[in-house]
Formats: C-alpha cells, sequence, structure tokens
C-alpha cells in the first residue's frame, strides 16, 4: 500500500510540473494533453536518450546518498553549530567553491581542471556537494535520537543492572542508524532537484540537464515546450522523479532492517 501511495505521488508530481511548466498553452488545453505526453514518454526514440542520460544522473545520485550515509555517522559527533551551518549551505553553492577552488590550485600549477561528467574530480565534487548538507541533517537527527536512547527507561535499567557503559551507548547508537536512514530518505526528492540544479549549470549530460534547461527555456521565446521538446522535458522529468522514489525507498527500507528493536516495539 505505500508503495503504491509513493507511485501516486510520484505521477502526482509529475503531472503538475508537466502541465504547469509550459505556460504559454492555456491550461485546459495542457491537462487533457497530459496522457497522451505521459504516453509518449515510452517511445523507443525518447526512452532511449533519456535511460541514457539516468545512468549518470543515478550515479550521482547514488554516490551522493552513500556518501551522506557515511559522512552522517562521522558528522553525529560534530558541533551543533557546525550542522547548522553544513545544513542552510546549498548544495550549488558548494560545488561553485569547489570548482573555484580547483581552478585556482590547477590554474597556479600550470594544470588543465578536468571539468568534464565523468572525471575522479568532478564526480567528488558533485557527490561531495549533494551529499555534505542532507548528511548535516542526518547527523542532527541521528544525534539527537542517540541522545533519546541514552536518556531512555531501557538504558537506565540496563545501567542498574550493572551493564556495561560501552554496551549501552553501542545499543543507543544502533537505535539512532535507523533515524538517519530515514531521515536520508525524506531528503531523496530534494537531492534530486538539487541534482537537476548541479547538472543543469555545468550542461552535463543527464536527465537534471535536460529538466534545467527546459525550465530555464520558459524566461525565452525560443524554449517554449512544444512537440518532442516537451516529451523530452515529460521523459527527464519522469526519469528524476523516478529516481527520486527508488531512492526514498531504498532508505526507508534500510531504515526498517537497521532498526533493532521488535516489530511490535518499532
Amino acid at each position: 500500500m505505500r508503495g503504491l501511495g509513493t507511485v501516486l505521488g510520484l505521477l502526482g508530481w509529475h503531472a503538475a510540473l508537466v502541465v504547469g511548466t509550459p505556460r504559454h498553452l492555456p491550461l485546459p488545453e495542457r491537462v487533457l494533453a497530459y496522457p497522451g505526453v505521459l504516453a509518449s514518454v515510452f517511445a523507443p526514440e525518447i526512452l532511449g536518450p533519456v535511460a541514457e542520460a539516468a545512468l549518470q544522473s543515478a550515479a550521482y545520485l547514488l554516490g551522493g546518498v552513500a556518501l551522506a550515509w557515511g559522512l552522517a555517522g562521522v558528522l553525529r559527533r560534530a558541533p551543533l553549530g557546525l550542522l547548522w551551518v553544513l545544513d542552510t549551505v546549498p548544495p550549488f553553492l558548494l560545488l561553485l567553491l569547489g570548482v573555484a577552488l580547483g581552478l585556482a590550485v590547477t590554474l597556479r600549477q600550470g594544470w588543465t581542471f578536468p571539468l568534464t561528467p565523468w572525471s575522479p574530480l568532478m564526480l567528488a565534487l558533485m557527490v561531495g556537494s549533494l551529499a555534505l548538507p542532507m548528511a548535516a541533517r542526518a547527523a542532527g537527527q541521528g544525534r539527537a535520537a542517540y541522545h533519546e536512547a541514552l536518556a531512555a527507561d531501557h538504558s537506565r535499567a540496563a545501567r542498574a543492572m550493572g551493564l556495561p557503559e560501552a554496551q549501552v551507548q553501542r545499543r543507543a547508537a544502533a537505535l539512532a542508524r535507523p533515524v538517519q536512514a530515514a531521515s536520508l530518505g525524506a531528503d531523496a526528492l530534494g537531492l534530486a532537484l538539487s541534482l537537476a540544479l548541479l547538472e543543469g549549470l555545468l550542461h552535463f549530460p543527464g536527465v537534471g540537464d535536460t529538466v534545467y534547461l527546459a525550465v530555464q527555456g520558459q524566461f525565452s521565446e525560443t524554449g517554449q515546450l512544444e512537440g518532442e521538446r516537451l516529451t523530452l522535458f515529460a521523459g527527464a522529468l519522469l526519469a528524476l522523479l523516478v529516481l527520486a522514489a527508488l531512492a526514498h525507498l531504498g532508505l526507508r527500507w534500510a531504515a526498517a532492517r537497521l532498526d533493532p528493536r521488535p516489530l511490535a516495539e518499532a
């Protein structure tokens, strides 16, 4: 039932964005045209390029989630002020700062900065920019869950029974991990939208770049969404939302698997 709700929510977001973006057409016409646009997304001439672009976006998204998971555990011990700062810094600003620093170093050394989609440096910058803010949010929630578990009745009872403090802390950390995973899952849609912005800024060939350029084109007379351009935008947007939904469901599944409590208690 939860999976069906996710699918319906995904289609709702897709319909709202596809119908709402091409503002030059009357609203009734856009609404009536949506089923045909959605069906044409699965035509081979559209599905092929969208699937190829989605592979690169999926690599960035998967890398961002994996790095955020690792960073959340490390940042849980960081000062709260640092977590608040990292939480508020937008990914595109982190990426621009990383590229600016890289250019400053490489130009001084006479090297060429590898501003290409699959270069290891750009992969690291893209993934790091996506991961750091969401890792800070997950770390903050994980820290709260950790301290809440340490202060809970079961922890006090365990100490009273003579259980070593290190074991009590390990149990509290185990209870914090599913909270971190759930926090990352809740950020999946925001992560996908951030990815679209980063790919669009650098014009990297992912589905995010197609969505970014389509939205940007609505502010010019030559970039109106019609015909094949509208279908390509709808396909890229659907792929981006599917990636976000898969990340969300995967992290929700991980949160449930990591929860050490019995099912009835959880």
